[in-house]
């Protein structure tokens, strides 16, 4: 039976490094692993596995527990309610499936590290059991397009044939002719049918990981004519490149979960090519795509949740589900192109945890210089409309303020143009909640909403999709002050002739949000703030009776309390930080017949509340001006004119300083942004 053609170059490095004490923490990680899978309970099932988005809490947006001993129990992890029965049963069998093809990888990998029979004979019992079961596995879901034979979905099967075939590769030549045959005959060569058979030729992480897994069984498999339909014609990988992977370097479905996830796709590409006339290593998108998600990190080395992001996506630790974590992409960032920046994550996350990713052994540098990162940048990513700026908040600890003005992110995309996503005192205080699992109703009522975000709406409609501009991008570093200056047009739907400025002002401990909101007749306009922590000192203003609009989304919010704006608004936010809770002044600047709905909006997970404030006010055109003041004794004067509402100006007094900034054109000073 002839051999499976997967580079040899990986295993090789690993031999070499097996018993280095660089590489120490991996080799146990794989023992670890290992020793779960002889001790698990888990075998492959006799059906086809759910939907990995229904296994979340209906109730608070958090993915269930998964316990290898209870296919049929599955407890939410805020309040420990046990759900079963369908979707949650078959859906446990996503993460079942991805446990054993992670297993079997590395079962195999440590066979050919240290020889133990028992490591063999266990990946090879979980490999011929799926052969056994693969070719009578139909999808009960009849009728739908890309669908599984293991799992839910043919990406599903994609990211679970890449280690089953890689395990295959490195026991080839300890199994018998017979096991050979009954493995490409049963599981390898029906798997690739089958994933060929479902290509959905879009350009799309989904499409990624189907042309990741055809690649990769066609290259173990010797089957260059399948190679080729997933390489040179339209859809395959080198287009996917061209058309996915913007100028800037981000997936253009600018979630940057789904940007790893579609990187983790061409990694898996990449590394069935190693060496060979497809050596993907040499494509400036794929190192690009690595580079580009840590010049929008926040200080923590999170990445902001837009879109359908993952909420814990972060670069130190989790990017993702079904993925490597960030070190480990990472390892292998600084294997193929070796920088200070890739080696500086490395550093930072190796300060918190153990070199223990197998990506290290296989190809990751063989040591890692102890380097701090260089310092992260305030940017504007143009291509996919990220602005950022990185004023200190509270003033001398590192913050950040992120506007999003740019393309919707096709499917993956939420309707929140010109939001922001705020970080200060070690945490994240503001800004986009990423998304839960796709399968609880809160999904699309609430985070992708655009009321869940910090941004703008009209009669409390969601925006329609739009692409906005930026009009002037300045650091705080090096100048008096930070800008981020961004507008956008709306051409259809509930929006049509619509059109909203927002101005970013940020300096030493604090920023200006200036938003402006015009429209043909006369709306109800809703500029929409939401804030970590708890309302510690009211507003001093003339309450009065909220009116929100009635819907799904706006019932999200709790306890809404109103104020009048004609004089306008201070009140204070205790706001959680790493050393406990901050204090954070804000001042709303008057307007006219205005009101202040302040009410707790959900976090992520939906349990962890937040204050929403909104700025309510029905015109055909509306300034708003909010001051975010991160100090205790902070006095905030607003400066207003009168006819037209616009604000003219403001003084910060905070921290035994006194800033005045002026806003009106032709006027000059150190903090002075005209908005004419």
């Amino acid at each position: 039976m002839p051999g499976l053609l997967l580079p040899a170059a990986p295993l090789e490095r690993a031999l070499a490094r097996r018993d280095r004490p660089a590489f120490a923490a991996a080799m146990a990680a794989l023992e670890g692993e290992a020793a779960k899978a002889l001790a698990s309970p888990l075998r492959p099932l006799d059906r086809t596995a759910g939907y990995y988005h229904d296994y979340f809490c209906p109730e608070h947006a958090a993915e269930l527990l998964f316990n290898e001993d209870a296919p049929h129990a599955h407890a939410c992890p805020v309040d420990g309610k046990v759900w079963s029965g369908p979707p949650f049963d078959d859906a446990w069998g996503w993460t079942a499936n991805r446990r054993m093809a992670q297993w079997v990888y590395r079962l195999a990998l440590l066979w050919r590290l240290r020889g133990r029979r028992a490591h063999l004979d266990k990946a090879r019992q979980y490999l011929t059991a799926y052969a056994a079961r693969y070719p009578g596995l139909t999808s009960p879901r009849v009728g739908a397009q890309s669908v599984g034979k293991v799992t839910y979905h043919a990406l599903d099967e994609s990211v679970w044939a890449i280690p089953i075939t890689w395990a295959c590769h490195w026991l080839w030549d300890d199994l018998d002719a017979a096991t050979q045959a009954v493995l490409r005959r049963d599981l390898l060569e029906p798997a690739a049918r089958h994933i060929a058979s479902q290509r959905i030729f879009r350009i799309h992480n989904y499409e990624n990981w189907l042309n990741a897994a055809v690649a990769t069984l066609g290259e173990a498999l010797g089957d260059d004519a399948m190679v080729r339909r997933v390489a040179v014609e339209p859809f395959g990988f080198q287009d996917q490149a061209e058309r996915g992977v913007m100028a800037d370097g981000h997936w253009y479905e600018l979630a940057p979960s789904y940007h790893f996830f579609t990187l983790g796709a061409v990694l898996a590409l990449a590394q069935a090519f190693e060496g060979s006339a497809l050596d993907q290593r040499a494509s400036p998108a794929f190192r690009a795509m690595f580079a580009a998600a840590l010049r929008i990190a926040y200080p923590d080395y999170f990445i902001p949740a837009t879109n359908d992001c993952w909420y814990h996506c972060n670069l130190l630790q989790e990017v993702g589900h079904g993925i490597p974590s960030g070190p480990a992409f990472y390892e292998v960032a600084a294997g193929w192109f070796p920088s200070p920046e890739f080696n500086g994550v490395l550093t930072l996350a190796y300060r918190a945890r153990p070199r223990d990713a197998v990506e290290a052994l296989l190809y990751g540098p063989n040591s890692i210089p102890v380097t701090e990162p260089p310092a992260l940048p305030e940017t504007n990513e143009a291509a996919s409309g990220y602005a950022v700026v990185r004023p200190e908040l509270p003033a001398g600890e590192p913050g950040y303020v992120m506007l999003k003005y740019g393309p919707h992110g096709g499917g993956h995309g939420h309707a929140d143009k010109l939001s922001l996503s705020v970080y200060g005192g070690g945490t994240r205080w503001s800004g986009d909640l990423g998304t839960p699992g796709y399968g609880i109703p809160i999904n699309d009522s609430w985070y992708r909403h655009t009321l869940s975000h910090t941004t703008v709406l009209l009669d409390g409609e969601a925006q329609p999709p739009a692409t906005g501009e930026l009009l002037r991008h300045r650091p705080v570093e090096g100048n008096a002050f930070g800008i981020i200056d961004a507008q956008v047009a709306w051409e259809q739907g509930p929006y049509a002739a619509a059109y909203a400025r927002r101005v970013v002002l940020a300096r030493r401990g604090y920023f200006l949000v200036l938003t402006s909101l015009e429209a043909p007749v006369e709306r109800r306009m809703h500029t929409v703030f939401h804030h970590a922590g708890h309302v510690s000192a009211p507003p001093a203003a003339r309450p009065l009776t909220p009116h929100l609009p009635e819907s799904v989304s706006y019932g999200h919010l709790r306890d809404p309390q109103g104020f009048a704006l004609d004089a306008g608004a201070i009140f204070g936010i205790a706001a959680p930080c790493s050393t406990g809770v901050h204090p954070l002044t804000l001042g709303i600047a008057p307007v006219a017949q205005g009101a202040l709905v302040l009410a707790t909006s959900p976090g992520n997970p939906a349990s962890d509340l937040r204050v929403a404030l909104i700025i309510d006010t029905v015109a055909t055109q509306s300034w708003t001006a909010v001051a975010f003041v991160y100090a205790q004794d902070a006095r905030i004067q607003w400066r207003v004119e009168a006819a037209a509402g616009r604000p003219t100006g403001v003084t910060i007094q905070a921290s035994g300083g006194t800033d005045r900034w002026t806003f009106v054109s032709g006027e000059d000073g150190p903090f002075a942004y005209p908005l004419g």
